[in-house]
């Protein structure tokens, strides 16, 4: 809650109090202290009233999609409900204006309502970051008549919103892993090595001289040509290091990190799969989750679980995250590739550590 007050309202008000004082004591009877009985309670009074309207308030949000993708536009509503038997004058309504677009109900909208009305704001919205965050009304200010003092409140019944990453290919370029090629791991099932391999088959129209087997050719009487083997590929771990601050600190550059944070990692899921290498994604999701991606459903299902927000359920969960980048960090990898994804690296140039 925070309390302001108008100062050239108050000097007003201050100045007809002690009006009221100077005429009641040279005066006296009740001519005179009704009126600074009224100004004495005045303050009093429209606080009470202030503290019981929003008490009996009600405050429901929805989106017409339980999860969106940044940057479309969906159906956003807002219902407000006096409960109690008091109306409430001009309130206004104060909404999370730096991470969404609420095109249809901009800052400081003011709305009325008698004992036990409701009424509904519909708007077009837009969220600006990925992640999973409070959006739409943030809070409500209420006034007393003569806007002395103004109270503001953060609504009791926030609404969050999933938010999911665009899929992009910004990490095709960082993380550009096709050299790191040894002998032992996954074989990829698109890409094939340059020399001819053992398995055989019939001759077809188009295949090289060079890969005719004629030993094995003249045992058959028939042309047969060795196919080159699938190229060998080492593992691929990725391990998002998402930082530990409470929700009630996010603050825009948090949320920008945290939006650029998540499409990075989405799009090198996507990367690894689309080459056909199996990647596993170790991350926070309350527990510390590890999510393999071998296919468009493996992907999919990633996607819409990060969308639901990175999160430590406790202390020990992200000390647990950070004893694995520690140990894979100094001692390294001999047949896996490891990649540590940094949320807020101290080098903003360098938020991605592979180990080999």
């Amino acid at each position: 809650m925070k309390v302001s007050f108008a100062t050239k309202n108050l000097l007003i008000y201050l100045a007809a109090l002690i009006a009221g004082i100077v005429f009641a004591s040279f005066y006296g009877g009740p001519v005179a202290y009704a009126p600074l009985a009224a100004l004495l309670l005045f303050l009093p009074v429209s606080v009470i009233y202030i503290l019981v309207s929003f008490k009996l308030l009600r405050v429901y949000q929805e989106i017409e999609v339980h999860k969106l993708t940044k940057g479309e536009v969906h159906k956003y509503r807002a219902v407000f409900e006096n409960a109690g038997i008091f109306p409430i004058h001009n309130m206004a309504v104060g909404i999370y204006k730096d991470r969404c677009n609420l095109y249809e109900i901009p800052e400081g909208t003011r709305i009325s309502l008698d004992a036990h009305e409701k009424k509904e704001l519909f708007s077009g919205i837009n969220c600006l970051f990925a992640g999973a965050y409070y959006i739409g009304v943030e809070t409500l200010t209420f006034s007393d008549p003569f806007h002395i003092l103004e109270m503001t409140f953060d609504v009791s019944y926030s609404f969050r919103a999933l938010v999911k990453p665009r899929i992009t290919d910004i990490a095709g370029k960082a993380l550009d892993l096709e050299n790191l090629i040894n002998s032992t791991g996954q074989k990829s099932y698109r890409l094939y090595e340059d020399t001819p391999g053992n398995d055989l088959r019939v001759y077809q129209k188009g295949d090289a001289i060079s890969s005719v087997n004629w030993k094995v050719s003249a045992r058959l009487s028939e042309l047969m040509v060795r196919l080159p083997d699938r190229m060998e590929k080492r593992t691929v771990t990725i391990i998002m290091n998402a930082c530990n601050i409470p929700e009630r600190e996010w603050d825009t550059e948090f949320l920008k990190g945290r939006d650029f944070f998540l499409e990075f990692v989405v799009s090198a899921a996507r990367h690894f799969s689309d080459q056909g290498i199996p990647v596993t994604i170790i991350y926070p999701a309350g527990k510390i989750v590890e999510a393999r991606i071998d296919s468009r459903d493996s992907f999919n299902t990633f996607y819409e679980s990060v969308s639901e927000g990175l999160f430590y359920s406790s202390e020990a969960e992200y000390r647990k995250l950070q004893e694995l980048i520690t140990i894979h960090r100094e001692t390294g990898n001999n047949t896996d590739t490891w990649i540590t994804i940094n949320e807020q690296p101290k080098d903003k140039d360098n938020f991605i550590e592979i180990y080999e």
